[in-house]
């Protein structure tokens, strides 16, 4: 094929690549014990909890990702066929370094599952980057996350418990812009 001038409304392939959107793309598990708590992991470059994820390297399929990053970070071997929430995550997402030039995010958060106090005990983290766990109650995740991050796992409990997967963007349903708080690091 080649970069001829096109006919009527057409793109050249060249024009077209550079119209397309770059987005990073990002995943994330949500794991919970059985009394109902979300693990959350405390990282070396943050000042709030995540939870167990990352990013999606070059050529890499999500839930490959996922895999090795819990994996990485927890010691758990698993498969994660389920997604239970995708979310846009706007380029000014606050906190994120200039430098870093942001260009959004599409982030899969992945069932994880209950882990029992065998699986729990068995976790090992990496020696560095996570640098512990916390199991929190979903009304204590304002307390340890970032607003949008909040309202992103509440929203995978609840695509879990319905059994039916969200969309989001900037941690609210499509059109919800009422129930977005901000972003605050806490």
């Amino acid at each position: 094929m080649t970069d001829e001038k096109p006919r009527g409304t057409a793109l050249t392939p060249a024009a077209y690549g550079a119209s397309r959107a770059a987005l990073w793309t990002g995943v994330s598990a949500l794991f919970t014990d059985v009394r109902g708590r979300v693990l959350l992991e405390r990282v070396d470059y943050r000042p709030h909890c995540l939870l167990p994820g990352g990013a999606v390297d070059a050529g890499e399929a999500p839930s490959a990702a996922i895999a090795r990053e819990v994996r990485e970070e927890l010691g758990l071997a698993r498969v994660f066929p389920r997604v239970l929430a995708l979310e846009w995550v706007p380029p000014t997402l606050p906190g994120t370094h200039p430098a870093m030039r942001f260009p959004g995010e599409h982030l899969y958060v992945y069932e994880g599952g209950v882990l029992s106090p065998a699986e729990i005990a068995a976790l090992v983290l990496p020696p560095q980057e996570v640098t512990g766990l916390e199991w929190a109650r979903p009304d204590d995740l304002d307390a340890l996350m970032v607003t949008s991050d909040a309202r992103r796992v509440r929203a995978a409990l609840g695509a879990r418990e319905s059994g039916v997967p969200v969309v989001l963007e900037d941690g609210c349903p499509p059109g919800r812009a009422d129930m977005r708080g901000g972003h605050t690091d806490t």
